[in-house]
C-alpha cells in the first residue's frame, strides 16, 4: 500500500492566514512568546490571529511576516489587502459611486454614520470587520467595481462629482444654463434648487451639492454639452450664441427687431416664437434657446447687423415708433398730411384710418399703433421726407 503524506502548501491556503502564520511561527522555531517579543504584539492577540477570533490587518501582518521572514502577502486575504492603509479612501469611492452621503451609505451597510467617517477618514487605524467588509463589497459589486481594481488603485474610478465642482464650476453651471437659454430662476427651477443658490454657484460662491450633479449632468446632455471637454476646458462651450445670451440678449434683440421696423408679434412670427416670447427676452425674463438664435442672427444679417457688433453695442438700433411716440407726433401727423394738401378724412384713407382717427392723432389724444406709424413713414418718404424732419 502506498502512503501518502499530507505536504503543507501556504499557497493553497493563502486565504487562511491563520493556518499559514501558525504554520511558519512553528516552522522557523518561534513560539507564541518569542514572537510577541519580535513583534511587539501581544501573545494573546497572535493566538486570536491563530485560532481566527481576531482579524489579522495589515500593520500587524507586516511586522509579523518581517519577524517570520516571509511574504507579507502570504498573511493576507482580500479583506486583508482591502483593510491596508487607503482603506478610507476605499470606501469613499464606493459611496462616492453611488452619490450618496455618509448617513445614507451607513444605513446601507448597517452602521453608525460616525463608524463610517471613522472608517473613511482611518482614524486609529479602526477597519470594517469581515462582516461590514462583505457588506461593502456586494454594494461595489452591484454598481460594476472591481474589488481587485479598487484595493490596487483606488483613483482608477473617477469621481465625476468631485472632478465637475473642483475647478471652474460656476463657469460650467453657467454654460450649461445659458446653453438652454434660461435665466437663473427657470434654469434652478428645472434642476430643483432655489435661484439664489444657483447665482452663488455661477460666483464660485459655493459649491453645488452632490444630489444636484445629476440633474446638471442631464441638462447639459440635453444641449450635448460633452461633461468631458466642459471639464478640461470650462469655455469650450462658449460661442456666439453664448456672447450674445449671456449680457443685455433683451436690448440687443429689440435692436434687431427695431431694424425690421415691427412689433414683437409680428417679429415673433418671422422667428417662429410667439410675440410673448419675443417680450419676455426683451425684458430680459428669459433668453432665446439655442434652436432660435440661429434664425435671429440670419434676420440681423439681413439687416446688415453682426453679432459681435451687437454685442458691443447692445441698442444698436432705437425704436422709431417709440421715438416717434415720444415727440410732437401730433403736429407731425398734421405735416405729413399737409404736404398732400389733403383734408383729414381724405388723409385717412391713404393711412386706412378714420378722419375722425387723424383728428385725435393731430391733437394728440390717441397715439397712433405701430402699424398705422409705418403707413406714415411710408407716406412721408413718398413725399421725399424723413417722417422725424417732417
Amino acid at each position: 500500500m502506498i502512503h501518502l503524506r499530507y505536504i503543507f502548501n501556504p499557497l493553497s491556503l493563502k486565504h487562511d492566514y491563520y493556518h499559514v502564520l501558525k504554520h511558519y511561527r512553528e516552522a522557523r522555531g518561534f513560539s507564541r512568546e518569542k514572537l510577541s517579543a519580535a513583534t511587539g504584539i501581544l501573545p494573546g492577540i497572535i493566538m486570536g490571529y491563530e485560532s481566527r477570533i481576531l482579524n489579522l490587518h495589515f500593520d500587524h501582518a507586516k511586522v509579523i511576516a518581517n519577524a517570520l521572514n516571509i511574504d507579507c502577502s502570504l498573511l493576507m486575504d482580500e479583506y486583508t489587502n482591502f483593510c491596508k492603509p487607503g482603506y478610507g479612501k476605499r470606501i469613499k469611492t464606493i459611496r462616492s459611486q453611488y452619490g450618496i452621503s455618509q448617513q445614507e451609505f451607513a444605513d446601507m451597510i448597517g452602521c453608525l454614520r460616525s463608524t463610517e467617517s471613522i472608517w473613511e477618514d482611518e482614524i486609529n487605524h479602526n477597519h470594517p470587520n469581515r462582516e461590514n467588509y462583505q457588506k461593502i463589497k456586494d454594494l461595489a459589486i452591484d454598481i460594476g467595481l472591481d474589488i481587485a481594481v479598487l484595493i490596487e488603485n483606488p483613483n482608477h474610478y473617477v469621481d465625476e462629482y468631485n472632478v465637475f465642482i473642483k475647478q471652474d464650476c460656476g463657469k460650467k453651471i453657467r454654460q450649461i444654463r445659458l446653453g438652454h437659454g434660461l435665466v437663473p430662476k427657470e434654469f434652478a427651477q428645472k434642476i430643483g434648487c432655489d435661484w439664489q443658490t444657483l447665482v452663488h454657484w455661477e460666483l464660485n460662491c459655493a459649491r453645488p451639492l452632490r444630489k444636484y450633479y445629476e440633474p446638471l449632468r442631464q441638462a447639459a446632455e440635453e444641449i450635448g454639452i460633452d461633461l468631458n471637454l466642459l471639464n478640461d476646458n470650462p469655455d469650450y462651450f462658449d460661442s456666439d450664441y453664448i456672447g450674445f445670451v449671456s449680457e443685455d440678449c433683451g436690448k440687443k434683440i429689440r435692436s434687431i427687431r427695431n431694424a425690421c421696423g415691427c412689433g414683437v408679434g409680428e417679429f415673433g412670427k418671422i422667428l417662429g416664437c410667439t410675440g410673448e416670447a419675443v417680450s419676455k427676452w426683451e425684458q430680459n425674463l428669459c433668453v432665446p434657446k439655442l434652436k432660435y438664435y440661429k434664425t435671429i442672427e440670419q434676420v440681423a444679417m439681413d439687416k446688415g447687423i453682426t453679432i459681435s457688433r451687437l454685442n458691443q453695442t447692445p441698442e444698436l438700433v432705437q425704436d422709431e415708433y417709440q421715438m416717434f411716440c415720444h415727440t410732437e407726433y401730433g403736429t407731425t401727423v398734421r405735416t405729413v398730411r399737409q404736404l398732400y394738401q389733403m383734408k383729414q378724412a381724405d388723409f385717412g384713407k391713404i393711412i386706412g384710418v378714420t378722419g375722425s382717427t387723424i383728428r385725435n392723432w393731430e391733437t394728440a389724444r390717441v397715439i397712433p399703433d405701430r402699424e398705422h406709424f409705418g403707413k406714415l413713414k411710408e407716406a412721408a418718404i413718398r413725399k421725399g421726407v424723413n417722417i422725424y424732419d417732417a
